[in-house]
């Protein structure tokens, strides 16, 4: 199975990106949002099962062959790439589809800019208020669970150790340890994930999200910009497919992030399927896209809908509460 994939070099929000494309230029147009550590070949698997859809998988900041800049981690800097990708590349209330960090960016930029997507799936990533809430709180162990983000904000150290052969070797474990079922997830690609990761200065970017919002949090103006980002409501529907033995980021503290979003989300498990649900079950993950760019999806928000197959459950409607 294969994509005939485009390979675009664009310039947005002051930085050259580049963007791989599939799909027929005349297709719903998607544009997805990878997470760490991985890059625009997360979603080659899910283009070529989705010929019909014009997708677009950028290399995020930092990521990849383009620009590698010093700052503007933060993410508010980051979703104004999202938004500057989307006018770069001319894309009309397109599909948000988001993958952990990826989808941190998804569910931050729906409450900035609802009115510029169509819809936006998240995929195994629990929405920023609510797991910050659950690290602050032991929410289901949710610290121990991620342990990896306090040793991130040591300055240079995490990703010169990780550019040296053991690091990688570990990188590559992180990969496949984090599977649903053992064997499952693409060794050949999680390989080429991580054989990206040559130098130091390839992995500093993507652990400056980790340390960009460490900052944001500490920091007073940071954590009132947040709140006031917040305060809006997520307008456009909203999508949650959950890879539901994920061990990093539970279920039953992801289920909690209708609260924090002001909205409904469509909730779509995905059983015996692990974090990286675009590496370990693209057929089950295509199908839920499937659904999502399928024009009925658009309407209002169903309590319930059809069951995707491929490993995926009947979906679930996480109502939002009344405001006080």
């Amino acid at each position: 199975m294969s994509a005939s994939i485009e390979h675009l070099r664009v310039r947005a929000n002051g930085l050259d990106f580049h963007v791989a494309a599939s799909g027929p230029p005349g297709g719903p147009q998607v544009l997805c949002l990878h997470g760490f550590p991985e890059g625009w070949m997360s979603w080659r698997p899910v283009m070529a099962r989705l010929p019909e859809v014009r997708l677009y998988a950028p290399d995020l900041r930092g990521y990849g062959p383009m620009d590698h800049p010093r700052g503007g981690y933060d993410v508010f800097t980051l979703t104004d790439d999202v938004r500057a990708l989307m006018v770069a590349l001319g894309l009309d209330r397109p599909v948000l589809a988001t993958h952990d960090w990826g989808g941190a960016l998804g569910w931050l930029f729906a409450h900035r800019h609802s009115a510029l997507i169509r819809h936006l799936l998240v995929v195994n990533c629990t929405h920023p208020r609510t797991l910050v809430r659950a690290a602050l709180t032991f929410d289901h162990l949710q610290p121990l669970r991620i342990p990896w983000v306090l040793p991130f904000q040591v300055p240079w150290l995490p990703e010169a150790f990780i550019a040296t052969p053991p690091g990688r070797r570990l990188l590559r474990w992180s990969f496949t340890v984090r599977e649903g079922r053992p064997g499952t997830m693409d060794r050949a690609l999680v390989d080429e994930i991580v054989g990206r990761f040559a130098t130091s200065g390839d992995l500093r970017g993507p652990i400056q999200y980790y340390r960009a919002f460490f900052r944001t949090l500490l920091s007073k103006r940071g954590r009132a910009a947040l709140h006031t980002l917040y305060a809006t409501p997520i307008t456009a529907p909203v999508t949650v497919a959950w890879g539901e033995k994920d061990g990093a980021l539970p279920e039953a503290v992801a289920r909690k992030s209708a609260a924090d979003a002001g909205c409904p989300l469509d909730w779509r498990p995905l059983a015996g399927v692990g974090h990286f649900v675009d590496l370990e079950a693209p057929d089950a993950l295509a199908a839920e896209l499937r659904r999502v760019v399928d024009q009925r999806a658009f309407a209002p928000q169903v309590k319930s809908a059809p069951d995707s197959g491929a490993g995926s459950r009947a979906s679930h409607a996480l109502e939002a509460p009344p405001s006080p």
